[in-house]
């Protein structure tokens, strides 16, 4: 609480008079209100508990309404308040009479009605809410969005459909709403597709959120007049296909999610239009069998790439070539990868971590790493059917160098294979286990490089070598 003029003249009604709800007193600057909390409280308490609050002229900046039986909202049920943030949850509402709400129609600023039985946004009752900024309707059975549904709320920004069974969305449904809308929850719903015309005049829009449909197609123009989203969500449905210019009005896109879905072919253009700005691509737990380079190169500012758990067998010597100078990220576990070529990882300067465990690799070789051995802070290759051979030495330091304990994420043991088939722990295991060919000068001939040094992956300096008699570990 504050210690201002206002503080000490505002008071809560005594427990009393309002039980079970509770209240106190809470500052929000300058200024001082009430915070109201109802739970477990049927209709005559609650109707009783704001008589009581109408006799004293505070402003309430929260009333919470909790697990409440409140089927219905009746008309001027709130006449005589002052609310800025009304939250009825959890308390069987299903009908929400025309002009229940009316009396908050200046104040209030945020309405959340989540985890109820309403089938149809209310529309009549939203309509006089001028001041409105954020409106959550997650878990409800709203089925359709009809023309019109949210006309009146001309500065609302965050709008929340969650988890609700939307079929149908009419293309006028955001017609009326304002032009500050910023973010858009539509997931987990069941729209088969995305509405041509719907978002269009959702001019400001920042976040749109179509996870969990069963959106098999993105249509050409679905995202026509969106040129400032930020970030775009279409996980968790059953997209097959990303064709050219669907994403090409989005030119200041920086997160795309299409994790989850069918997808089997990227076309050449598919990302066009995001080129300047797209850092963060999800392209994980789909069908795709390789990189689609193709379609990544004009990417020019990519941080973020995952294309975990697809059908990837087989990793290019030019998958990242032309596009891999800003990746920091790149996860390609849960594949069918079976080798790396030295070339592949070339063009990846700026790489920070690599992810390829659960794959099908025997070997990786240090020239295929040596290119990002500088820059990488994490890297897993565990899960894999590693050979414990000379090609893997490198591996044994990284994973043993202290600089790098801090920057391991698995959680698993990295595990190579001897050819007697026992399983060993690479950090763990003695230099001689790599089978590195090493062979010692005579005693009449001055060494050579050749001589000296078979296994093309290692250097040994000659004068480590006594180390090595003496000790037989790196």
């Amino acid at each position: 609480m504050g210690v201002g003029e206002s503080t000490r003249t505002i008071q809560c009604p005594s427990m009393h008079e309002i039980s079970p709800c509770t209240c106190r007193v809470i500052t929000k600057g300058k200024d001082s209100g009430l915070d109201i909390v109802c739970d477990h409280a049927d209709q005559k308490h609650v109707r009783n508990a704001l008589d009581v609050l109408k006799k004293n002229p505070y402003t309430i900046y929260w009333m919470k309404f909790r697990n409440c039986n409140l089927p219905r909202l009746p008309d001027y049920v709130f006449l005589g308040l002052d609310v800025r943030h009304l939250n009825i949850i959890r308390s069987n509402v299903s009908v929400i009479e025309r002009s229940s709400l009316s009396a908050l129609g200046s104040t209030l600023s945020t309405l959340d009605l989540s985890n109820n039985k309403i089938r149809e946004v209310p529309s009549l009752a939203l309509a006089s809410l001028k001041g409105l900024t954020f409106l959550n309707l997650n878990y409800n059975q709203i089925q359709v969005l009809n023309e019109g549904a949210f006309t009146g709320l001309t500065v609302l920004e965050r709008l929340s459909l969650y988890e609700n069974k939307i079929q149908h969305i009419d293309d006028n449904a955001f017609k009326g709403i304002g032009r500050k809308l910023l973010r858009l929850n539509l997931g987990k719903n069941l729209l088969d597709d995305i509405p041509t015309d719907t978002f269009h005049p959702l001019t400001n829009l920042e976040v749109l959120d179509l996870h969990e449909n069963r959106i098999s197609h993105i249509p050409d123009g679905a995202f026509q007049g969106l040129h400032k989203l930020d970030m775009l969500k279409l996980e968790h449905n059953l997209i097959t296909t990303i064709q050219e210019n669907v994403f090409s009005d989005l030119t200041v896109l920086n997160s795309l999610n299409i994790e989850h879905n069918h997808i089997v072919n990227i076309s050449a253009r598919a990302f066009a239009g995001l080129e300047s700005n797209l850092e963060w691509l999800e392209l994980g737990h789909n069908r795709l069998d390789h990189i689609p380079s193709h379609a990544l190169r004009p990417l020019h500012n990519l941080r973020q790439l995952d294309l975990d758990s697809n059908k990837i067998s087989v990793v290019q010597e030019d998958a990242f070539r032309g596009y891999g100078d800003t990746i920091k990220y790149i996860l390609l576990d849960k594949n069918h990868i079976k080798s790396i070529p030295p070339l592949a990882f070339m063009d990846l300067h700026s790489l920070e971590w690599l992810k390829l465990s659960h794959n099908e690799m025997t070997h990786l070789t240090e020239d295929a790493v040596q290119p990002i051995l500088d820059t990488l802070t994490m890297i897993d290759v565990s899960n894999n059917p590693l050979e414990c051979s000379c090609d893997l030495l490198w591996l044994r330091k990284w994973l043993s160098n202290p600089n790098n304990q801090d920057n391991m994420v698995s959680q698993d043991d990295h595990i190579c294979v001897t050819k007697e088939r026992k399983s060993h722990v690479i950090s763990n295991l003695p230099f001689k286990e790599f089978n590195c060919p090493i062979s010692l000068p005579t005693e009449n001939r001055s060494p050579n490089r050749a001589s000296v040094l078979t296994c093309p992956h290692v250097l040994v300096a000659l004068g480590l070598l006594s180390t090595f008699v003496k000790e037989n570990t790196w």
